[in-house]
């Protein structure tokens, strides 16, 4: 009999990912074996900026390297929840914007 292999989200590969954050809004990019991905994270009206930046943190906690993008306050806070909930401050990458992306119809 074969025990199945279990793999741990947090140290499964699963490559780099860019994010571009605000208080609103998550962009998230990555490039996978089907091409570029792009997801786009929305701040529901009455969500806090604490349960916005921990869902966004979820969709990104397996990648080995995370580039941060965006305003200073939201990538400050947004690091701040990564590293409180996967304690790999080692994954990011602080990247300073030089523009915003487009804001999304709503």
């Amino acid at each position: 009999m074969t025990t199945p292999q279990v793999r741990d989200r947090l140290t499964e590969s699963r490559g780099e990912a860019l994010l571009w954050i605000d208080h609103d809004q998550a962009v998230i990019v990555e490039q996978g074996p089907g091409g570029r991905n792009c997801v786009l994270l929305n701040r529901a009206p009455r969500e806090s900026e604490a349960t916005f930046d921990a869902r966004t943190v979820d969709a990104i906690v397996d990648r080995d390297r995370v580039v941060v993008s965006g305003p200073a306050y939201a990538r400050y806070d947004f690091e701040r929840a990564y590293v409180s909930i996967t304690h790999r401050p080692d994954r990011l990458v602080d990247a300073k914007p030089n523009i915003a992306p487009a804001r999304s119809a709503r």
